[in-house]
């Protein structure tokens, strides 16, 4: 599994990192951390000088995305229990590390070789940048910090998670808590049967969580007839042979209100995207969940 974590030197984002770290122990993951700069932002003042090789870990922990970077690489390390013993560096690696406004020059950096971490940097628009990484990677599965903007909880431009999920081809995951071990999932689903690829993610993050799995399914009407699909019952009776314990749950009521109820409960809530034939749109109860700081994989 090839996974992207945003980070951006906040909570949330060292949040999202820690659980790839915890992804990353039970299966050949690959991931990469990504900072990008804001374009024409002035974030620093100190002046250091232009250098192309052999940046010094004195020169680059003054550089605020590379410590970024660096406190994300350390907490993946500690979060997939890599052994430090006998471990050595690895080799030179380019990074873009900003030397002056808005000038960005490929610079040298020196990593551990086994880690399966690696540092990216990007300039520009960041929601807009990190759709162009996801296509230039070719992602599985893209982790970002919840991010909430006062009095303008909905902004495509200033919520970069909304913007991502909204256009982003691969699953998306919001965090916004931590996710600790042996925390309920709860996997949402409506008259779309959710994608195999997102299924075994699920599985997957259940497996390293040791988390038991609720499947909800939420109606306006209560309606005793109701039966999941035949690929949902067979992706239960699938999990549970995997020694999953796995609760089929059927509810009535509001469904946004019926999710944002529950969510608070489960270290994961997943969702489809839930609207048709509406390009760069979210539904109703995947947009509520998303913005409420509780943590989502959106399905693709």
């Amino acid at each position: 599994m090839k996974t992207l974590v945003c980070i951006d030197g906040q909570e949330n984002a060292l949040k999202a990192v820690r659980l790839a770290g915890k992804f990353a122990c039970t299966t050949s993951s690959e991931a990469s951390f990504l900072f990008v700069q804001r374009h024409r932002t002035h974030t620093r003042t100190e002046k250091i000088p232009p250098q192309t090789m052999g940046i010094s870990v004195d020169l680059w922990r003054q550089v605020p995305e590379m410590k970024y970077l660096l406190e994300a690489e350390g907490i993946f390390k500690e979060a997939r229990e890599w052994d430090k013993k006998g471990a050595e560096l690895g080799e030179l690696h380019s990074a873009f590390v900003r030397v002056g406004d808005g000038v960005f020059e490929v610079g040298k950096v020196q990593l551990g070789s086994d880690t399966g971490a690696h540092l990216r940097s990007r300039l520009g628009v960041p929601q807009e940048e990190i759709l162009l990484e996801l296509e230039d990677g070719q992602y599985d599965l893209v982790m970002l910090g919840a991010h909430r903007i006062p009095g303008c909880p909905w902004s495509e431009i200033e919520h970069g998670p909304l913007y991502v999920a909204q256009r982003a081809q691969c699953p998306v995951m919001v965090i916004g808590k931590e996710f600790a071990e042996g925390q309920l999932v709860l996997v949402c689903v409506g008259e779309k049967d959710p994608a195999e690829s997102t299924l075994e993610l699920v599985k997957i993050i259940a497996t390293r969580m040791k988390s038991d799995i609720e499947v909800l399914a939420v109606h306006r009407r209560a309606d005793s007839s109701f039966q999941f699909s035949p690929k949902v019952s067979s992706m239960i009776d699938t999990w549970s042979v995997s020694s999953l314990k796995v609760t089929p749950k059927v509810v009535a009521g509001d469904p946004v209100t019926v999710v944002l109820e529950m969510a608070p409960n489960y270290g994961l809530t997943v969702c489809s995207p839930g609207v048709k034939h509406k390009k760069d749109r979210l539904g109703k109860v995947t947009k509520s969940v998303l913005c409420s700081h509780f943590n989502l994989l959106i399905a693709r």
